[in-house]
């Protein structure tokens, strides 16, 4: 009766333990692709949506905003836009659910090993013997020895993964300020030049009468002429940088090309005194994000030696065994199987890793080089500009206060058109390279903001 209860408990274990693979095991789904067309006419993120994520945006180095379109985008609307709708980025985050999956991996025990055996006597003498069945139960406790060391690096790497996917959440953030900004100071600069296009071709209409009249020579008309071509040159310039750069933005946004959506720039920008370059890299290796995430990786990269190097001790698995002779004489025992490390001792694998190792801490070693490189540069150039900026503001309130008397004159008849018009386009030229300026030190500031990590360089006075 005995025999008879366990041969059914063994197989009442037998279907449980079926049972749980089967419920445990994953299932196929297939999952296709969109169709490309559909793809390409998508009308954009929910602005409704963007609303709420932005006020509620949970970010190391971007704080939740209160967005509104209606009067344009700001260059820190643009910034949490791009960073919760840029399909770039939303693809960048799914290798955070590749690495938590590699932690799983990582942290999971190692799978016991079942082995049976039927021998069948036959032949002479086998008469009054029974099938001698034998079991067998064993486990690899190697697989147990680098686990700790194995979970630590996935732990780490996961980490440096999340790390890593905000500094490039951050790097977009600051695209998509900077492509704001672009827009907005070209825009100026297009409307200046259209005030002065304007001008010009009012002196060329008014010297065309006068040419007509013998009042003007030809000379004087080909020179204003060929004056207007040129800002019409001009402006056809900017006009397609300023295309170039709306494009970009809408890119960075995830908004379809055919989107409306005016840059919102302040009437006038205050630039903040900056530190010494010293202090502005030790505020950078405090604040950058990716120095972190190679902090952690190479982390991991320790935690992965240190498991190369448990695997060159002998490998080791312990089992059980059951069995029944010939005779129906029943056995149960044990066993312990032990690998010589002879001539493989996880030399290679140890090596690689080392090496890898190596590689990280000379990688750190180059980014601290670059990023004082960097912001030293910026520095100096930031401090030359605003040398720049600073002369050419004084050289137009100095023609523009000339500029001023001169047009009174004009319209009292004291003053020719063409020495007034010179002088104008002599002052819009001027305004030009201020607006130039300008611009290139916004980029700029923008630039050293991105490569400290946070650090406002700006303070927007709106209009």
């Amino acid at each position: 009766m005995i025999p008879v209860m366990k041969d059914q408990a063994f197989r009442l274990l037998t279907l449980c333990g079926t049972f749980l693979f089967v419920a445990a095991c994953a299932t196929y789904q297939a999952a296709p692709l969109p169709e490309a067309e559909t793809l390409a006419s998508a009308p954009g993120p929910d602005l409704q949506q963007l609303k709420v994520r932005a006020s509620e945006l949970q970010h190391p180095l971007l704080g939740p905003l209160a967005i509104d379109l209606e009067d344009g985008i700001s260059p820190d609307e643009a910034a949490v836009v791009a960073v919760l709708a840029n399909p770039d980025l939303m693809a960048l985050r799914d290798t955070h659910d590749e690495a938590a999956a590699q932690l799983v991996g990582a942290g999971l025990l190692p799978n016991p090993d079942f082995s049976g055996s039927l021998d069948h006597p036959y032949g002479s003498g086998s008469q009054g013997t029974v099938n001698a069945p034998t079991l067998g139960l064993s486990l690899d406790l190697s697989r147990l020895r680098g686990r700790a060391a194995r979970v630590a690096a996935a732990s780490a790497s996961l980490d440096a993964v999340d790390l890593g996917i905000a500094w490039q959440e951050w790097q977009v953030a600051q695209s998509a300020r900077l492509a704001v900004l672009r827009v907005a100071m070209l825009q100026r600069r297009i409307s200046l030049l259209s005030e002065q296009l304007g001008s010009e071709t009012e002196t060329v209409n008014t010297l065309s009468g006068a040419v007509e009249e013998g009042d003007a020579t030809i000379s004087d008309l080909g020179i204003h002429q060929a004056a207007r071509e040129g800002l019409l040159q001009q402006r056809t310039g900017l006009q397609r940088e300023a295309a170039a750069a709306r494009s970009r933005l809408l890119a960075l946004l995830g908004l379809p090309p055919s989107s409306e959506i005016r840059a919102r720039a302040p009437s006038d920008q205050l630039f903040s005194a900056l530190p010494p370059s010293e202090e502005l890299l030790k505020r950078a290796i405090h604040q950058r994000l990716d120095l972190r995430a190679l902090e952690l990786g190479y982390r991991a990269q320790e935690a992965a030696v240190r498991e190369a190097i448990s695997q060159q001790f002998p490998s080791i698995s312990v089992g059980m065994t059951s069995a029944k002779n010939e005779t129906a004489l029943k056995f149960l025992g044990g066993f312990v199987s032990l690998g010589l490390p002879i001539f493989d001792r996880n030399q290679g694998e140890i090596a690689v890793q080392r090496a890898t190792r190596s590689r990280l801490e000379h990688e750190y070693e180059a980014r601290i080089a670059s990023i004082r490189a960097e912001t030293a540069g910026l520095l100096a150039q930031d401090r030359l500009l605003g040398s720049q900026l600073q002369q050419s503001r004084e050289g137009i309130g100095r023609l523009a206060a000339i500029e001023k008397a001169e047009s009174e004159g004009l319209r009292s008849g004291d003053v020719d058109r063409l020495r007034w018009q010179q002088l104008r386009s002599s002052l819009s030229e001027l305004q030009q390279q201020e607006l130039a300026l300008l611009q290139a030190r916004l980029e700029l500031r923008v630039a050293l903001e991105t490569a400290i990590g946070g650090l406002r360089m700006t303070q927007e006075v709106e209009e």
